[in-house]
């Protein structure tokens, strides 16, 4: 099914222009969340179910923030709905012209799940040692805000483009507001954590990593001694 204007006849009322303003707004919010939060449909799935349901509604409450611009058009939320599943199934029409397509979405989706289980597992990890070690921590770096840093929104993110990361290089994005001090207490966290004898043993396994720089907004909330 099109995005075309024409597909809504039904249940459009009034002059059709603001449902291809809306249209265009659906469009340009799928692609902002494809590139900003690595998310999109899985035609294998139905329009509300799985990731669809989330893009869904993300697409959803993005398009809720401009209600007031579409004072003509009535029951927005019911056609914005509606009207984000005709993008879904518009979509997925083209998908099935090409099916290697799907295979690329389902290594990225992949990609993705991996990324977020290893971020968090990077997380609890250095929040036990945290605990375990604090004393020592606070005699090497500032006590004020150490907690605060051990949170997602803070951390470096891993890229890698292998399905198997043990066998290939992984790209380390580090953030270019933190400070040495930030960056070494994080390190510090790490290698204690590797310094643990059980977990010695499976060092051999652990892919190389290549670190680079990138920019982020500055946190305002960040203690002065993690930031540049």
């Amino acid at each position: 099914m099109n995005n075309n204007i024409d597909n809504h006849d039904d249940f459009m009322e009034g002059d059709p222009q603001p449902y291809t303003r809306i249209n265009q707004y659906i469009r340009d919010t799928y692609d902002d969340i494809v590139s900003n939060e690595e998310l999109q449909y899985d035609f294998s799935l139905a329009a509300e179910q799985g990731v669809n349901k989330i893009v869904q509604r993300k697409m959803r409450c993005a398009l809720q923030e401009h209600e007031v611009s579409f004072p003509e058009v009535p029951e927005f939320a019911r056609r914005v709905r509606r009207m984000c599943k005709d993008h879904f199934r518009n979509k997925r029409g083209h998908f099935r012209h090409d099916p290697t397509k799907q295979a690329d979405i389902n290594r990225r989706n992949r990609r993705r799940n991996r990324k977020q289980k290893v971020s968090v597992i990077k997380l609890t990890r250095r929040r036990k040692m945290l605990d375990l070690h604090r004393r020592s921590l606070e005699e090497e770096f500032p006590a004020a805000g150490m907690d605060m840093l051990l949170n997602r929104q803070y951390m470096s993110d891993e890229e890698s483009d292998d399905e198997y990361p043990t066998t290939s290089p992984i790209l380390v994005l580090r953030p270019t507001y933190r400070s040495n001090n930030a960056n070494m207490f994080l390190d510090r966290l790490d290698q204690m954590h590797v310094a643990n004898i059980s977990i010695r043993r499976h060092q051999s396994s652990r892919a190389t990593r290549s670190i680079i720089s990138v920019e982020r907004p500055v946190p305002g909330e960040l203690p002065r001694w993690m930031k540049q």
